[in-house]
């Protein structure tokens, strides 16, 4: 096997073209193959396609805007896939990074963390799963829902569920994420926000 075939596959999703460009151009030049997706469905094909080589998604959590929550779900369904999930934030956040390790991703980075830390964790071979950690189906749900500024009863409604198996998804998901306040939450459902306004 040649390295070329030794070296994982790197799908790169990352809405900003400039950051694009320039991850795509850093990551060839130290001998990565990289595809650029610009679509989700692009993801979610490069990510179903039969390869001998490992694959590592790299999403840029910045640029996601409005489909933070769509991106989420990716990681959250891809969780049990032998497919490694990376992730950078705009900023070092250790809610966001819990958000997102609950979520699924295998890895968070820091945007000015990417020049020393994304080759080493591209190539490290290990995935790493934190069982017990992540979200249930309808913890993730909630979460969403509360963040997109549902109210309690709504979700319920929604969800076809009583409001206090509501409440028990919440709190079951604050538990992942060690929120023991209600400030925390309303820190993470802001957080949320601001990640999805951050590209608009």
């Amino acid at each position: 096997m040649d390295a070329m075939n030794s070296r994982p596959l790197v799908i790169l999703y990352e809405p900003r073209v400039l950051l694009r460009n320039g991850l795509c151009a850093q990551l060839q030049e130290q001998g990565q193959h990289v595809i650029s997706c610009r679509a989700f469905e692009q993801i979610t094909e490069e990510i179903c396609i039969q390869t001998n080589s490992p694959k590592v998604l790299v999403v840029g959590a910045g640029g996601l805007g409005d489909s933070v929550s769509k991106m989420l779900r990716i990681f959250h369904y891809t969780k049990a896939m032998a497919l490694k999930t990376l992730v950078y934030l705009p900023y070092q956040d250790e809610l966001l990074t819990r958000l997102f390790m609950a979520s699924g991703a295998s890895g968070c980075l820091a945007e000015d963390e990417l020049e020393e830390k994304l080759l080493p964790a591209i190539n490290d071979s290990r995935i790493k799963r934190h069982r017990g950690q992540h979200f249930s189906f309808s913890e993730m749900n909630v979460l969403l829902d509360y963040a997109s500024g549902m109210q309690t009863q709504e979700i319920a409604v929604r969800r076809n569920c009583s409001y206090k198996t509501v409440f028990t998804f919440k709190r079951n998901a604050r538990m992942r994420l060690d929120i023991e306040t209600k400030a925390g939450w309303m820190d993470l459902l802001t957080a949320i926000n601001q990640l999805s306004s951050c590209n608009k």
